[in-house]
């Protein structure tokens, strides 16, 4: 079995890939620390990071310039040989096993619990087969208040080890997984409520008290599920479940929200010094998990709403705000968030020939180019999803396709945008999350090499960084339903 520590050197470079959207990069400087004393998280780093080396089959970007000899701490004998996925499996079990031992010792009853179906954080063994129900287990988190001065690290590894399981969860099996969000809120809580402040039940009176400030370390920890249950969400077409929660662990996180819920105006400048980019990034991702929410809802038809005029009113009302909030957070941005160069694509004399179709687009900040990918992912949501204003009375033909031409234009500039940010050569963590919008952008172009381009992307980001694409790849071949078959790591027409 490879030895604990160099594996625990390895998760060092490859946890840093949670670290994209915090400035102080508490999961990459701080974690490995920690884990040195604490074996849950040592654990769930290394199933982490040995999860991601055998899914690229040992081989791991360049990460800090050139050098003429490796490290031996980044060396394995025979590496070719070892069985990374089934270590990797092996030291998940592991934490698992701790993370259910850490719970238990603050007495809480039994977390493996076949009875409880909500609060479970559901992991599923990856090496063996996907329908195999003893290769599922269930951990609960308990309502109450974790009082531990670990409970830092205990979030933390429950972050680590969803990403562990995020790495190659490809279908709804998402959601499982992540089904223990709300349960999770009672430990990122806790501490957080004055004493004096809870009643007799233990309950706190949050009309009545103000939250403490999130410390540096839950408040990287919390973006993290952030980002996690909004993919959640946006994979499987369901509600966010972190949206809905209390706006305190929100604005504790550093949002500035009125009393709606909506960012204020000055979210994105009140910020000084660099963690400015960090809260811009931050207000997005609410701003955009809302408007995954919004989706999610639709025209109303689940919640009992009638399909009158009224209703799709109110559904633009609420379309009108999504789209102010997100014009108010583009016209805020400092120049980080601006690009540092455009580099034209080279003319490509054949359609065959392997050239980028896209102009480069570079940021000098990753955050902030990841950042804006996601601006442009979250315009093209809207556009597409905008109720018409006619809905109340009739509406002629003629109206429907000014409509559609006016925003088909719109469109296609996002999506080359998103496009041209990974082109320019994103950094890995970046990379992981262009994903979903370089899948939105290739349901919108129609160019063959476009096409083409977004694919080998997609493709290269599985094989290079271990992180599951072939299932987007997979779907937007469906949807373009262009008789393209799929050979690993190629695109290759089929015959007919």
């Amino acid at each position: 079995m490879p030895d604990i520590d160099k594996a625990n050197y390895s998760s060092h470079l490859l946890v840093s890939r949670m670290d994209l959207f915090d400035i102080e990069r508490y999961f990459s400087l701080q974690v490995p620390v920690r884990a040195l004393s604490n074996p849950l998280l040592k654990y769930a780093a290394c199933a982490y990071a040995a999860k991601q080396i055998g899914r690229t089959k040992g081989t791991n970007a360049v990460t800090g310039g050139s050098c003429l000899r490796q490290a031996m701490m980044g060396m394995w004998p025979d590496t070719e040989k070892v069985d990374w996925n089934y270590y990797g499996m092996k030291y998940y079990e592991k934490a698992i096993q701790l993370l259910v031992e850490e719970l238990q010792n603050h007495g809480y009853s039994s977390p493996l619990s076949g009875s409880q179906t909500t609060g479970n954080l559901q992991a599923e063994d990856s090496g063996a087969p996907e329908n195999t129900s003893s290769n599922r287990r269930k951990v609960s988190f308990p309502s109450g208040q974790l009082s531990s001065p670990h409970s830092d690290d205990i979030l933390a590894a429950v972050s680590i080890i969803s990403a562990y399981e995020f790495l190659d969860t490809t279908s709804p099996v998402w959601d499982r997984h992540f089904s223990g969000v709300n349960s999770l809120l009672d430990i990122m809580k806790a501490g957080m409520v004055p004493a004096e402040k809870q009643n007799s039940s233990g309950n706190s009176n949050v009309a009545t008290s103000k939250l403490h400030q999130f410390s540096k370390a839950r408040k990287a920890i919390f973006w993290n599920f952030v980002r996690q249950d909004y993919l959640s969400a946006f994979i499987n077409e369901t509600l966010t479940r972190l949206v809905n929660s209390e706006l305190a662990l929100w604005t504790e996180a550093g949002l500035l929200l009125d009393d709606a819920g909506f960012a204020r105006q000055e979210s994105a400048t009140e910020h000084n010094g660099s963690m400015k980019e960090v809260m811009i990034s931050n207000t997005l991702m609410w701003i955009l998990s809302r408007i995954v929410d919004f989706l999610a809802v639709g025209d109303g038809s689940n919640h009992g709403e009638s399909s009158t005029g009224l209703s799709q009113n109110t559904v633009l009302d609420r379309w009108n705000r999504l789209q102010a909030e997100l014009d108010t957070w583009f016209l805020a941005l400092p120049d980080t968030f601006k690009p540092g160069a455009r580099i034209d694509s080279l003319p490509v004399p054949h359609p065959s020939q392997d050239v980028c179709p896209f102009q480069e687009i570079w940021y000098s900040i990753p955050m902030c180019a990841s950042a804006m990918q996601h601006y442009h992912m979250a315009r093209i949501l809207l556009l597409i999803n905008k109720p018409h204003e006619s809905t109340a009375r009739r509406s002629t033909v003629t109206d429907r396709l000014n409509f559609y031409r006016s925003i088909g234009k719109e469109i296609q500039n996002h999506s080359r945008e998103i496009c041209g940010i990974s082109a320019s050569r994103l950094e890995a963590s970046a990379r992981i999350h262009s994903i979903q919008p370089l899948f939105v952008s290739g349901q919108c172009l129609t160019g063959e090499l476009e096409r083409k381009a977004i694919l080998q992307n997609l493709y290269r980001i599985e094989a290079d960084l271990g992180w599951a694409t072939k299932y987007r790849v997979q779907q937007l071949l469906r949807e373009w339903n262009r008789g393209v078959q799929v050979e690993e790591g190629s695109i290759v027409k089929g015959r007919g």
